[in-house]
């Protein structure tokens, strides 16, 4: 990477840059953004660091002039080489090339740049067009380089060569590395660890596989899902683990190389209410007003989704100064029903419910062929969380009405319901498909792909929809009801 900086700065024409000097904009003050700051380089520490690097050179007079605006192009260069995208070094330039080429080029290929047909070189750089460029560098989200640019005083409209500087060198921190190594390993609560990490892993090192290969536990835990960046950190993740036992200390060895000893948590998510959703499914709800968030709101993958209710979190897990407790992923976990007079029955989360339609109400549903019984009283309990109201009574419950259904591509299908649930009761749900022609297929819902009253199903085991036959649509259980839904394929 060192090498193609060098490469690419012995080609590069000097930079040369005018205009006047941006007053930055000022964001409250936190204990986060004080840890960015910390952390930034000055705008003259920056200026001199890729000017050492190769990366900035001076004008005419020998100055690097670090108050002068910056171009489209100048900042595309500079982003390119700060943050180590590859250069193509293998095609000579042509007499009409120009300067940028080679730079523009590498940040399309990078997907820094939808295309150069709308790219402008020569036009001021404004800051609100540069998080995205970063964040595309970075493969993370806008909403964090935002953050930084805030923290950094850098503002929205056009920045200067010294702003652009000392926002790459504060990025070059969160490029991703096969050698990172983690910092600090401490236990939020009963089901999550926050790992810091001296720079973020690599999407490799991220996903759940490789995950519970390189992050080995002791005494029988091992990680539920794949760890995730904080939004707005350098390289802090929130990891979701089996449930620790309260009282013990347990080891993290990370790629066989370094060992962390970590003491359990001891805390329980705090959760307030229970209430069934349909004949085999209930939901447990917790409030961020009352100190509780998921972490589909406060993770960088997830940020961009998530609107206004997407929040960076301060380094010590607070917003606003009020702690927040964090609800890690609920892949795998379970809780325990209990009917009054009756036995416990081990229920199972469904997934990719846990924070929808910005609720956090995370759903659990009953073992296949088992059913809410109306009149009777249940009682929910778990080792992982505290159900502040742990009782409700079962009622008879309307099940969903299919009111439409359409082919897509063969392999899937559209599923409309006659009114939104506003909310994710689609989930792991299936249905049958008779053919006319007497064949049978299943369809599962496409977790997460609701609109509305609308889901995606996809046909399963490879099964596609035969032209110029009828499917009859008809739910899997009892789930839905369907009368004359069908699907005509041309």
């Amino acid at each position: 990477m060192n090498k193609t900086k060098q490469q690419a700065a012995k080609i590069a024409m000097a930079v040369v840059i005018g205009g006047g000097a941006l007053l930055p904009f000022h964001t409250p003050a936190s204990e986060a953004s004080a840890s960015v700051a910390k952390a930034g380089s000055t705008i003259q520490q920056a200026v001199d660091k890729l000017a050492k690097q190769g990366i900035l050179q001076g004008t005419g007079d020998g100055k690097l002039h670090e108050e002068r605006q910056v171009t489209n192009a100048e900042f595309i260069k500079m982003a390119v080489l700060a943050l180590g995208l590859e250069l193509d070094q293998t095609e000579a330039p042509s007499p009409q090339s120009k300067w940028y080429d080679a730079y523009v080029n590498a940040a399309i290929k990078g997907g820094l740049l939808q295309g150069d047909a709308a790219f402008h070189p020569n036009k001021q750089a404004e800051g609100s067009e540069l998080a995205p460029i970063i964040a595309k560098a970075l493969q993370r989200d806008v909403k964090s380089v935002q953050y930084w640019m805030q923290t950094l005083q850098i503002g929205q409209h056009k920045i200067t060569r010294g702003e652009a500087a000392r926002l790459l060198v504060f990025a070059q921190q969160a490029v991703r590395s096969e050698s990172a190594s983690i910092v600090s390993v401490k236990a939020l609560n009963k089901i999550t660890l926050e790992v810091k990490f001296d720079r973020p892993m690599t999407l490799g090192d991220e996903t759940t596989a490789a995950a519970q290969a390189n992050m080995m536990l002791s005494n029988g835990l091992k990680l539920v899902n794949q760890p995730r960046l904080k939004t707005g950190s350098i390289a802090t993740y929130i990891v979701p683990v089996q449930t620790m036992k309260s009282g013990e200390v347990f080891s993290l060895t990370y790629k066989g190389k370094q060992t962390f000893s970590v003491t359990s948590g001891e805390e329980a998510i705090r959760l307030k209410d229970v209430r069934q959703v349909t004949g085999d499914t209930f939901e447990v709800s917790s409030s961020r007003e009352e100190g509780v968030i998921d972490y589909g709101y406060v993770i960088s993958a997830y940020a961009g989704g998530r609107g206004a209710n997407a929040i960076v979190l301060e380094e010590d897990n607070s917003y606003n100064g009020k702690p927040l407790q964090i609800i890690s992923s609920l892949a795998s976990r379970q809780a325990v029903l209990t009917p009054e007079g009756g036995m416990p029955i081990t229920v199972n989360y469904v997934g990719f419910t846990q924070s929808t339609d910005g609720k956090q109400e995370p759903k659990f549903r009953l073992p296949a062929g088992i059913s809410l019984q109306p009149g009777v009283s249940y009682t929910v309990t778990s080792d992982w969380f505290e159900l502040e109201n742990n009782k409700f009574t079962a009622q008879q419950t309307e099940p969903l009405v299919i009111a439409s259904a359409a082919n897509i591509d063969g392999a899937s299908i559209s599923l409309s319901l006659s009114a939104d649930p506003g909310d994710e009761l689609f989930a792991y749900r299936s249905v049958q498909l008779e053919g006319n022609d007497g064949s049978m297929l299943n369809a599962q819902y496409r977790v997460q792909t609701r609109k509305a009253g609308t889901g995606i199903f996809d046909i399963l085991n490879g099964g596609k929809l035969a032209a110029g036959v009828t499917y009859e649509v008809s739910p899997i259980g009892t789930w839905a009801t369907a009368h004359g839904i069908e699907i005509d394929v041309k």
